[in-house]
């Protein structure tokens, strides 16, 4: 009986770091299309933070009702850009339309 017990004790406790250690594997923080060569922009208070952007194309950012309110010419492929936007949510957009994000300006 004792023998029986202490083995499931054993394989309860077992199971119940098995399943911390996967809990603890899934909160890592995932980047958004951050896997090399794809283009990705950010937004961190007022600055946009940019990410194998080509040179010379344009952020648009928008307001939520569709208005654009401002645009930043790309100048380094990896930057930081200063919005000069009252606070608020919009939504930026890459000119070629291949990434669009939405931000929230507090």
């Amino acid at each position: 009986m004792k023998k029986s017990l202490f083995s499931l004790l054993f394989l309860l406790a077992y199971m119940c770091f098995q399943t911390a250690v996967l809990a603890q594997q899934d909160t890592k923080p995932k980047a958004v299309n951050g896997d090399g060569d794809h283009p990705n922009m950010y937004v961190v208070g007022n600055k946009v933070y940019t990410e194998n952007i080509p040179i010379g194309k344009k952020i648009e950012v928008f307001s939520i009702v569709g208005k654009i309110v401002e645009e930043i010419e790309i100048t380094t492929s990896a930057g930081e850009y200063f919005l000069n936007i009252p606070k608020g949510f919009y939504i930026l957009r890459l000119n070629d339309n291949t990434l669009v994000r939405k931000a929230a300006i507090r």
